[in-house]
């Protein structure tokens, strides 16, 4: 068969396996596949079981709208998240036969969920109205119709809602200092808590939701984990009424029980995604302690619980444990957490998991996610496994094999295990790539002042080093994101349209090192937009990149660069930037991450106004001479759409040549579908005609 090259309508066909899960006897596996749906416009996942013994591969749910599997005790069912019918509820799966069975809740079910040990309940998330005293106000001097409209509003059902003919009152009443989240929207009065719920054999008609609240207050809970032995629920939590403020998240225990809550770990800082070992003596979670405040990255963490445990058990009250009983397992390597994700997979699943009471967990070095060990008795992390030449985002454990999504430049992610050797079992994108002419891909590192900077280059499949091509540069987020051996969509994109492209790790990125990610904290636009130049004239030394054809496009802090870049240099013929910071002064309080912004940028704009701009691409707008086509989301609560406004309109009223795009009911990334496809067609475009223009006019 004839190859091709890729366009942008073969976004649609690409799916991405992950979130993979053994049976508790290791025959089988579990796994979402994410996909796109053109004619719906939506992204799509459904769940996939693989059996080991046979190697035969069966679908198990075709909603659409199916994800997070988890199999009971004894292996006989499978729980899982589904909207199939609008609200997310559990569903569970005879694996012996049958249909799958609804367990009706009366929230709005969210992960992580988890069975029971005696595999009679599961354990949930849901967001609940928080206030239980009657006589609560939103604020004082409030209306006094206030509580019972936003208690109504927060317990309204999606039915509810469906079937009222008349519009409710739903004004925003805001107190909180952290009101919204990006890809969330507005909090209101509700809170995330932890709940219970029966699960029978089967579920009669009419059947009433069993359900049982655990956590309680007006604080947000996540994580929820039960014990090894069922009696306690280990949840992240801050219980104080300036938690907003704090960027600190501790650890609690709930008695099943009872519900009694016992503060077990006192954080200095953040912690998520709290899990016990097998014999419930050590609690692993990801956190870190803010020695470089909202720069410091993420380390695992390990805390010995068996004294306070039996403390608890003996005497009903313990002293909370504190950051000096706690082991940072990575700080020695200087690396954080996690793994890289293509930009077409399924990012969802775990970065850690207990293989016995051996903890395998995922460390980010370089760009890309590796395995690694740790004997929780010792506290030394090992290497496992390594790929220098793709990168891991996510694994589950059996008893003696791991399985695991990778990617690389030129293998979209797919699933993996582990036992003695590796061995691929899914498929998903084969025939889509077995059409295509995937460009050939090089790390490359370069020096930049005192460091040293890992770049990777996609060609297209027809390189030739002998001529000259133009160049796309692609500007990773954060800043403290990081590019890696990883498939990306946009990378083989260009490289498909005949671009050589670049991508760079500059000074600022994770995965190198505490000081490489924290050295340009209050001092955007300096020693990372040196660190992007040098990578571009490392790559035209080459010899193979024409100077007079080179184009710009990031996201986010990329989207920063990508504004900022022009007003330093004139170098490049067009730049597209998406959801853009472009005004450090402006832009405090419109971010969902005010705190995180106010330490990153390097200030308060009634204290430190000049540096803000300074620092910002607004500041410097006048020297802006290339073709900006500036896009964002108008719903984005991370970086607001006001900050490309204000760039646009401030090249427009200079006479600049500008284009803003905007994607109605979009956060800070694009969900739907035919954005994506917007936006991917839009870049090309641009490039394209300037590229042309280029061409003519040297003609």
């Amino acid at each position: 068969m004839e190859k091709r090259r890729l366009t942008v309508e073969d976004l649609y066909r690409f799916k991405g396996p992950g979130d993979a899960q053994f049976s508790p006897n290791g025959t089988y596996v579990a796994y979402v596949v994410k996909g796109l749906d053109k004619k719906k416009d939506k992204s799509v996942t459904n769940i996939f079981i693989h059996n080991r013994k046979t190697n035969q591969t069966k679908q198990l749910t075709n909603s659409g709208k199916d994800s997070t599997p988890r199999f009971s005790p004894d292996g006989s069912r499978l729980a899982f998240i589904s909207s199939r019918n609008k609200k997310p509820q559990v569903w569970i799966l005879p694996l012996d036969g049958g249909e799958a069975f609804e367990v009706k809740t009366k929230e709005r079910v969210s992960g992580p969920i988890e069975w029971t040990p005696d595999g009679k309940s599961l354990l949930y998330h849901a967001e609940v109205f928080s206030q239980e005293e009657e006589a609560w106000t939103p604020y004082k001097g409030a209306p006094e119709y206030d509580r019972k409209r936003i208690k109504e509003l927060a317990e309204k059902t999606d039915k509810d809602k469906k079937d009222d003919d008349q519009h409710d009152n739903e004004v925003k009443v805001i107190t909180r200092f952290k009101y919204r989240g990006d890809g969330h929207g507005y909090y209101g009065h509700v809170r995330n808590h932890c709940f219970l719920t029966a699960i029978p054999e089967q579920v009669e008609e009419g059947q009433e939701p069993n359900c049982r609240q655990l956590t309680k207050g007006d604080y947000d809970h996540h994580g929820g984990t039960l014990s090894p032995d069922g009696k306690y629920v280990l949840v992240g939590s801050r219980h104080t009424d300036d938690a907003d403020h704090e960027q600190r998240t501790d650890l609690w225990l709930i008695e099943v029980e009872t519900g009694k809550e016992l503060l077990l770990y006192r954080a200095p800082g953040p912690c998520y995604a709290p899990s016990w070992s097998e014999d419930g003596k050590f609690i692993a979670f990801g956190g870190h302690d803010q020695r470089v405040g909202a720069s410091t990255s993420m380390d695992l963490w390990l805390l010995n619980v068996h004294s306070f445990v039996e403390r608890i058990s003996e005497n009903g009250k313990a002293e909370p444990l504190e950051m000096k009983d706690a082991t940072n397992v990575t700080r020695p390597l200087d690396r954080t957490i996690g793994g890289q994700g293509s930009d077409v997979g399924y990012r969802a699943g775990n970065w850690k998991a207990w293989q016995g009471n051996r903890l395998l967990f995922l460390v980010a070095s370089k760009g890309a996610g590796h395995i690694y060990q740790v004997n929780p008795e010792l506290g030394k992390a090992e290497p496992l496994l390594i790929d220098e030449h793709g990168s891991i985002t996510s694994l589950a454990v059996s008893e003696n094999t791991i399985a695991y999504a990778k990617s690389n430049p030129t293998l979209p992610q797919e699933l993996f295990l582990w036992k003695e050797n590796e061995e691929q079992i899914t498929n998903v994108n084969a025939d889509l790539v077995d059409e295509l002419e995937i460009g050939a891909w090089e790390k490359i590192t370069y020096p930049s002042g005192e460091a040293t900077i890992d770049g990777w280059m996609v060609y297209p499949s027809d390189f030739d080093k002998k001529k000259n091509y133009p160049l796309v540069l692609l500007i990773h987020g954060g800043p403290h994101g990081a590019y890696g051996p990883n498939f990306m969509f946009s990378a083989q994109l260009f490289a498909a349209k005949g671009y050589v492209v670049l991508y760079t790790n500059p000074r600022g990125s994770e995965t190198y090192g505490q000081d490489f990610a924290a050295v340009i904290d209050k001092n955007w636009g300096d020693l990372d937009y040196k660190d992007i130049m040098a990578g571009v004239d490392a790559v035209i030394e080459k010899g193979f990149v024409d100077e007079e054809q080179m184009f710009v496009h990031g996201w986010s802090y990329g989207g920063y660069m990508s504004c900022w870049i022009p007003t330093q240099t004139d170098r490049f013929k067009a730049i597209a930037a998406g959801a853009s910071v472009t005004n450090m002064l402006s832009g405090y309080g419109t971010s969902d991450i005010t705190l995180a912004d106010e330490y990153e940028y390097g200030g308060k704009p009634w204290k430190d106004g000049e540096h803000l701009i300074a620092h910002s691409p607004i500041g410097h707008v006048e020297n802006v001479v290339t073709p900006m086509l500036l896009m964002h989301g108008e719903n984005d609560h991370r970086v607001a759409v006001s900050q490309t406004e204000e760039f646009y309109i401030a090249l427009k009223r200079l006479g600049k040549e500008a284009v803003m795009i905007r994607y109605p009911d979009e956060f800070h990334g694009l969900g739907r579908p035919i954005h994506q496809v917007d936006r991917y067609e839009r870049l090309v475009a641009w490039f394209e005609y300037y590229r042309n223009v280029n061409n003519v006019n040297a003609e």
